[in-house]
């Protein structure tokens, strides 16, 4: 079935709609998200470390950052941050900050390729002007 022209500007207008619709869905999921505070830093990760003591070895965990962004008692900055054991309530808040980066993540690769759809919307869009024109 071949479109008429008017069915062709409908049908670009509608596919505009939905990608301007999902685009600002995800922008609201991304700002609840940072509006929770319940985030971990940028380019932070947790890192599991094997500790010896009087009773034997164990494990523990600690944030960790290429970059010196966590403050000591001392006030100096450091690269890492001691979190604690598992299933501490310092490690489960951990978890679950870095649980809402990755999605803030995620959501932002998502966006990025809506916003590439847009423009190649727009483009289809002035190609269909030039040819009315022509």
């Amino acid at each position: 079935m071949v479109k008429t022209k008017q069915q062709k500007k409908s049908d670009l207008a509608d596919r505009v709609e939905e990608l301007e619709a999902k685009r600002s869905e995800i922008k609201l999921e991304i700002a609840l998200i940072q509006a929770s505070r319940n985030l971990a830093p940028n380019g932070c990760w947790i890192v599991r470390y094997r500790a010896k003591g009087k009773g034997g070895a164990y494990w523990y965990y600690k944030w960790q950052s290429s970059d010196p962004i966590f403050v000591t008692k001392t006030g100096k900055k450091s690269c890492h941050q001691y979190i604690g054991k598992a299933g501490s309530p310092a490690f489960l808040k951990a978890v679950e900050m870095m649980k809402n980066r990755t999605k803030i993540d995620a959501l932002q690769q998502v966006l990025h390729t809506l916003e590439l759809g847009l423009e190649d919307l727009v483009e289809e869009a002035n190609r269909i002007k030039k040819k009315q024109k022509g």
